[in-house]
């Protein structure tokens, strides 16, 4: 008779627990925005919003017959990977080819053939090479990316912004697309 109503005030205590883990995951948003900042060589910053806080990393890079250094910072936020990403060009009159690469290097990863690319502006960037947005639906994934440039007296940056997988919602790839802005 005692081990009844210790167990009703264990599971009274347990059902409060379990209601008060429900109510903290419901205030814990999937996209939880800030302005992160990815800095270039040439003086240039990147700002974005990403929906969660980001790993970063430099590294020594192979595209196609060009080895670049790649930065990159990016976060898993739900089913999708959202990412920034720059290479830093010293000599602007290779800028078209490198960028022609990675973005082969996008298509293949993605398991899809050459994309055509719809022209886009990203506040703060350089009209050549002229800015450009893809979404690729791959057999292994899908993808929505912007490739950019900005040059200024000290060279050629060209950057990256991908989302990869399932985005969370039309309205997230439009928060992260819109956000981006060089300086």
């Amino acid at each position: 008779m005692l081990l009844l109503p210790n167990f009703l005030r264990f599971s009274a205590r347990f059902a409060l627990f379990c209601a008060g883990l429900m109510l903290i995951s419901a205030c814990t948003p999937t996209l939880n925005w800030r302005e992160v900042r990815l800095q270039s060589p040439d003086g240039s910053t990147l700002k974005a919003e990403l929906p969660c806080k980001p790993d970063a990393a430099t590294r020594k890079q192979q595209l196609s017959d060009i080895q670049v250094e790649l930065s990159m910072m990016g976060c898993v936020a739900g089913d999708a990977t959202f990412t920034l990403s720059r290479i830093p060009v010293l000599d602007p009159l290779s800028a078209p080819k490198i960028l022609s690469a990675w973005q082969a290097a996008a298509e293949t990863n993605v398991k899809v053939g050459p994309t055509p690319k719809t022209a886009v502006t990203v506040s703060g960037a350089g009209a050549w090479p002229p800015a450009g947005r893809v979404t690729l639906a791959g057999t292994a994934t899908q993808a929505h990316i912007i490739w950019f440039a900005k040059q200024t007296n000290k060279g050629l940056t060209l950057y990256q912004a991908a989302l990869y997988g399932k985005p969370p919602s039309n309205e997230a790839i439009n928060t992260f697309f819109e956000s981006l802005r060089i300086q």
